[in-house]
């Protein structure tokens, strides 16, 4: 998930990968987003830093789709012994019966 790579002035870090949303429920979803975090631990809290967001897009009964993410650090900065938490419909927007999945992680980075 991450890469680094010699600069001139430093490390460079960037972060590639990509999300596999399914909708499982009853009805189709509504557009939405996901906000992507830099976290210490596990969890998700408000300390956590958030790095990006990107559409869903609207998704039918039983369907799915990858959306890409990548974010490139500051040159000297590091994701390295951290996580990514990917926080799916961010702005609660999709009524859905069970709330409690809608925060991905993944790490630690290497």
């Amino acid at each position: 998930m991450s890469n680094e790579k010699d600069a001139e002035k430093g490390i460079k870090c960037n972060i590639k990968s990509k999300l596999n949303i399914q909708n499982i429920g009853t009805k189709d979803a509504i557009s939405s987003v996901v906000r992507f975090y830099l976290s210490d631990n596990d969890a998700y809290d408000a300390g956590d830093i958030f790095l990006k967001k990107v559409s869903t897009g609207k998704l039918k009964v039983g369907k799915s789709t990858n959306k890409a993410f990548a974010y490139n650090f500051k040159i000297g900065s590091s994701a390295t012994g951290k996580y990514v938490i990917a926080v799916l419909d961010a702005d609660n927007k999709v009524v859905e019966a069970a709330e409690g999945n809608n925060s991905i992680v993944y790490g630690t980075i290497p």
